[in-house]
């Protein structure tokens, strides 16, 4: 059951480590991974148990409470607010998995951290008691302080979801990017591994809710996981504004005897952005809203109403894109010099603005499921 009293505590504990994070989050831009110390902190928060189910010693909290807490750490750290989907991707999607592998990853450790990434399937070999599988898996975020990856695996043919021990796989360390670092969303290598077979679950089977997952979110569409990393955008968005506020006050841009307060163009872009950042704000939270008191009454969800999370979704990273370049615009050199405020974010933000579930070309898979056309959306979307 989730309270109100749960949403302020979980928000509170997200409040109470963001100076743990934010003293590590320079590590973390360096090494490409979090501090182990940011990834202690967010465990105590309770954060890998946000969408893990309550027979799992999870909390299944509703995605406003889930989202407000992301957007609480990514005030603190970005990298460190991105493993709210680190761990709780795979938790959501639990729920169609069998039973004995749902048990065996979180019945006796609910902070066990399966790291999860769709992008590129390994390919699979039945063998007696289990399956044979090969191959490179990217953009696993959190992979160096991982338990198991989860990645796609083709098999005769067949698509499934496979969950690899991280000690039989192999960490690439080729995460350099632009903004994003502490993410760690290295390519993961698995050579000639035999896996159980109970720790593979077929797509495009029957789905059949497990004995674990029960309760109001397990009836939403798993597309709820837009709830774990979407608001980081959201965040992003908001501190661009906040700084440009703070800069405009003093800053007197070059070749002129003006603020940057009494510019017109800088007032036209920080009115822009501040109108999308309010509206593109309440239409996210709203949507969530409205998923969870739908599934509350009991209704089934299709393809069009996956459709309108897709589209909240990806309109928010996009909208909070054009926001931080609103931002940038009217700031000019003040995003270029490295350690300020307004550089991290413009990095991340223009890095963030690229995931694969959330880019600019998702709004015309939004338009194949409501057209009835052909559609393009990553397999673990649909």
């Amino acid at each position: 059951m989730v309270t109100n009293t749960l949403r302020e505590t979980l928000v509170a504990n997200a409040q109470g480590i963001a100076d743990t994070l934010i003293e590590h989050a320079p590590w973390a831009e360096i090494n490409g991974r979090l501090h182990d110390e940011a990834v202690a902190a967010l465990v105590g928060a309770g954060i890998p148990r946000l969408y893990l189910p309550e027979a799992l010693g999870g909390l299944a909290v509703d995605p406003v409470t889930c989202a407000q807490v992301a957007e609480t750490l990514a005030d603190a750290d970005t990298a460190a607010a991105w493993h709210v989907m680190v761990f709780n991707a795979a938790r959501i999607m639990g729920a169609s998995w069998p039973g004995a592998m749902v048990s065996r990853l979180w019945l006796e450790n609910p902070d066990t951290l399966v790291a999860a990434s769709g992008h590129t399937p390994l390919v699979g070999k039945q063998e007696s008691g289990g399956y044979r599988v090969s191959g490179t898996n990217s953009f696993v975020s959190g992979c160096h302080h991982a338990d198991y990856m989860m990645a796609p695996m083709i098999c005769d043919g067949n698509m499934s979801f496979a969950v690899v021990p991280m000690t039989e796989c192999r960490i690439e360390d080729n995460w350099d990017t632009l903004g994003m670092r502490g993410t760690g969303s290295n390519d993961v290598t698995v050579e000639n591994v035999l896996i159980d077979a109970d720790m593979v679950a077929w797509h495009g089977e029957a789905i059949t809710i497990n004995e674990y997952y029960d309760g109001q979110l397990y009836r939403c569409p798993s597309r709820l996981v837009f709830a774990t990393y979407i608001p980081v955008a959201l965040s992003l968005a908001r501190r661009a504004l906040a700084e440009l506020v703070s800069l405009a006050k003093n800053k007197v841009p070059y070749a002129s005897d003006a603020k940057l307060k009494n510019r017109v163009v800088a007032q036209m872009h920080y009115g822009r952005g501040l109108a999308k950042f309010r509206s593109t704000h309440a239409y996210f939270y709203a949507t969530l809203d409205s998923v969870w008191q739908q599934a509350g009454e009991g209704h089934e969800f299709n393809a069009e109403d996956r459709a309108d999370l897709y589209l909240a979704g990806t309109h928010t990273m996009q909208a909070c894109a054009e926001i931080v370049r609103h931002v940038a615009d009217a700031a000019g050199s003040s995003v270029l010099t490295r350690g300020q405020p307004l550089e991290r974010i413009v990095r991340d933000m223009e890095t963030l603005k690229h995931h694969g579930f959330a880019n600019e070309s998702r709004y015309a898979s939004v338009a194949q499921v409501l057209w009835g056309a052909e559609l393009d959306y990553p397999l673990l979307l649909r």
